[in-house]
């Protein structure tokens, strides 16, 4: 009989623990995803029947998205700058779940959280209705509108853009251009879906691009921890051979004997797959491409960011021919926007890797601050002086080569990019930041389609940094007003042959970094868009899924 009562008192309690375990994880470990699930049909009657939040920009005063009552005391969610903040605000459907901060702020923004006063504790006690929390954003509304008008203006009218505060990580503009309209997402939902140009996708944080030369500024970095000084010279016949392989110089041209800064500005192929394979290494190159943020998913950041990469095959595998297209972004490598920013920002900040941050501050709706994040460092990328000293080479690339670039009486630090792919024109790359000297905002801007950096990506680039340091009192009102220097038709770095080059070689692509004998294009594969859970699929225009890049350089 007692060892029947024995029995029994164990189930019993057996059962009362595995009954408290199970309420322990829905109400505590998983309360957060289920609150911030929109397929959760509490969540879509909430929605409908408490006010959300509201999502600032920067300023304070510019609305992004804010609840309106309807007939019959339900909400509706507005979107008063329509597609200008799309790709940051997201939207929140009751048929098509969220995107966006709306999904990533979720618990604030639907008052969902812990209660932080005593009116929240008093609701949530008595069960009575809580409406969300104010979310103020980091973003410079001009500067937004700037990056948005100049991606829509650009000549295919498909790319992103992404500037930064290097100091302290502040997020300040994030454009994926084309974008869509929130306030109709119910209706429209369909044509967004099947439209081949992809709006619904953000080109800023998940389209995973070749980087093209803006990628030498990390293998610059590792080649300058390694010993390498900007006044090394070395000597360029326009090829370097690999096995299998034979990189080319942009449009197959000969520089004859160069310094390693000039290497940067007039973007020598050549050059930089021999030191990054003579000098450098695999595991240094791969080492500080991850200190930049390579493979890094952002946790934390409210927005999905797809992980930038250096390709399937581990550093301890790499071959010369490997190291060779990795040394200027093309190959195996893929990064997003948003992480070149990063990098050109780490530049500008001594090195130093900062936390990127899009919310400024959290409030409660009677206006009491209930967050604000601060600045922290992320990673040290390079030591102080590493970093100036190639901060210093990367003003070279304007001062020298990239002149377009130029901002009077502003130092600018900057590297193009021109990024082949396997179906179309290249992809025009532009990173910088300003001033160099004492550095504001870092940007980094990607055209689609836009052939050599400097023809669409540069200009878009140049303008939000003017646009952002006339804000600041950095230059006058009248400086971004003026109209921009001619571009030059064949700037010497990029298109312009000299008369003495060298014949092409016999049978080789002229455009091609490097390519096997009889290898048809596209033989490297590149990793397709991954897309987040909370984000309809997408796929960037002239990129199949599991179809290989065509590899060419970048310039």
């Amino acid at each position: 009989m007692n060892a029947h009562l024995r029995r029994t008192f164990y189930f019993f309690v057996a059962g009362f623990v595995s009954l408290v375990g199970v309420l322990a994880y829905w109400q505590v470990y998983a309360q957060e995803s289920l609150a911030t699930d929109p397929s959760n049909s509490l969540q879509s009657q909430r929605v409908q029947s408490v006010p959300r939040g509201l999502i600032l920009a920067g300023d304070g005063e510019t609305e992004l998205a804010r609840s309106e009552e309807q007939d019959g005391g339900t909400y509706e969610r507005v979107y008063p700058e329509g597609p200008l903040y799309a790709g940051i605000t997201g939207y929140w459907s009751t048929r098509y779940g969220a995107s966006g901060i709306e999904i990533g702020e979720n618990n604030n923004l639907s008052g969902n959280g812990e209660p932080e006063t005593l009116d929240e504790l008093l609701n949530q006690v008595s069960g009575g209705p809580q409406a969300g929390n104010d979310v103020e954003l980091t973003l410079d509304p001009e500067l937004q509108r700037a990056a948005y008008d100049g991606l829509a203006a650009s000549s295919t009218g498909r790319g992103a853009a992404v500037a930064l505060n290097p100091q302290n990580g502040e997020v300040l503009s994030l454009v994926s251009y084309p974008s869509y309209d929130p306030n109709n997402i119910d209706e429209n939902f369909s044509d967004l879906i099947e439209d081949p140009d992809n709006p619904l996708y953000n080109r800023a944080t998940q389209g995973l691009y070749p980087p093209g030369s803006t990628f030498k500024v990390i293998t610059a970095a590792a080649a300058l921890k390694e010993g390498v000084e900007p006044s090394d010279t070395f000597r360029d016949n326009g090829t370097y051979e690999t096995p299998g392989y034979t990189v080319y110089n942009y449009q197959a041209k000969s520089y004859g004997e160069v310094t390693f800064e000039e290497a940067i500005s007039k973007s020598i192929n050549t050059i930089f797959a021999r030191v990054a394979y003579e000098y450098v290494g695999n595991q240094t190159l791969a080492q500080t491409a991850y200190d930049f943020g390579y493979g890094d998913t952002y946790e934390g950041f409210p927005i999905p960011v797809a992980q930038s990469s250096l390709g399937d095959i581990p550093p301890e595998e790499w071959v010369k021919g490997n190291i060779a297209q990795i040394s200027f972004g093309q190959g195996p490598v893929t990064s997003t926007v948003f992480e070149m920013a990063q990098v050109s920002g780490a530049i500008a900040n001594d090195g130093n890797l900062m936390d990127p941050r899009l919310v400024r501050e959290v409030r409660s709706p009677d206006g009491v601050i209930l967050d604000q994040p601060t600045s922290s460092v992320r990673q040290n990328v390079l030591d102080e002086e590493t970093a100036n000293t190639l901060t210093d080479m990367m003003e070279s690339v304007v001062e020298d080569e990239e002149t377009t670039a130029r901002i009077p009486g502003v130092k600018v630090a900057a590297k193009t990019g021109t990024a082949e792919n396997p179906a179309g024109d290249p992809h025009s790359w532009f990173i910088s930041f300003a001033p160099a000297d004492d550095p504001e905002i870092a940007v980094a801007v990607m055209v689609e389609n836009g052939n050599e950096g400097y023809k669409q990506a540069l200009p878009i680039a140049r303008r939000m940094m003017e646009t952002y340091l006339k804000s600041q009192g950095e230059l006058p009102n009248e400086s971004t007003t003026a109209q921009p220097p001619a571009q030059p038709a064949q700037p010497p770095s990029e298109s312009t042959v000299p008369t003495t080059q060298p014949a092409q070689p016999q049978n080789a692509d002229p455009f091609a970094p490097f390519r096997a004998p009889n290898q048809s294009p596209g033989r490297n594969p590149t990793q397709p868009p991954s897309q987040p859970s909370n984000q309809p699929p997408g796929q960037p225009p002239n990129q199949t899924p599991g179809q290989p890049p065509v590899q060419r350089p970048g310039s």
